[in-house]
């Protein structure tokens, strides 16, 4: 190859090997989490929650939902697209009945009734994500425990039950990776726990949760 050609080919070379390298796979690089790159990242998130009683939690106690609520989550792959970790929940329900009537042991109460429910739970889990992909369906499953705090105020007596129990429940979600080590998430959880008082069994909700998360 003679002299003039070799200039005229080297700035085209030197172009081809830097559009490799940057198009090419490196490690510092993350399109989704526990991609092939980062076997092993650490996920943080933070998100808001809301509440649908089910079961006998809405028919006993509250039939709204709990639109105040939130949570949190922590997560370390381990395996492939596996990763354990631990989360926590806090859901707030509350609901008003008018003209309502309560059999006590000695007499008929009728009046305003106020029910409030207050549910913090602390969870291990494990989550499994079917892709690595920008769109990230999972499917997880946790178990821990639940602390309940209600009140039942018949017009102006109130009444307030601490339960504290186990809960477990699986999960659904999907993560959408916006950004490197930066995701938008939402999450379907069905919450079954052994907490029950008064006439509510076994107190169980859906929770359905919508945030954030960062991953390193």
């Amino acid at each position: 190859m003679n002299r003039p050609l070799r200039r005229a080919l080297a700035p085209i070379a030197v172009a081809a090997a830097l559009l490799g390298a940057a198009l090419a796979p490196s490690p510092a690089r993350a399109g989704a989490y526990l991609d092939e790159w980062h076997p092993h990242q650490t996920f943080w998130s933070v998100g808001y929650e809301a509440g649908f009683p089910v079961g006998s939690l809405k028919k006993n106690w509250v039939s709204n939902p709990g639109w105040i609520g939130g949570g949190f989550d922590l997560r370390f792959g381990v395996v492939g697209r596996l990763s354990v970790g631990a989360a926590g929940t806090w859901n707030w329900f509350s609901q008003t009945f008018q003209n309502y009537s309560v059999q006590g042991p000695n007499s008929l109460i009728t009046g305003t009734i106020y029910r409030r429910l207050g549910a913090f739970t602390l969870r291990a889990n494990a989550h499994y994500y079917l892709t690595a992909t920008a769109i990230q369906p999972y499917v997880g499953l946790g178990i821990g425990g639940v602390w309940t705090s209600s009140r039942l105020q018949v017009v102006n007596v109130p009444q307030y039950t601490n339960v504290a129990a186990w809960t477990a429940g699986p999960e659904l979600g999907v993560l959408f990776n916006v950004a490197p080590r930066f995701a938008l998430y939402l999450l379907g959880r069905y919450e079954f726990t052994l907490a029950s008082w008064s006439s509510v069994e076994h107190a169980q909700w859906i929770g359905a949760q919508a945030g954030f998360a960062f991953y390193y």
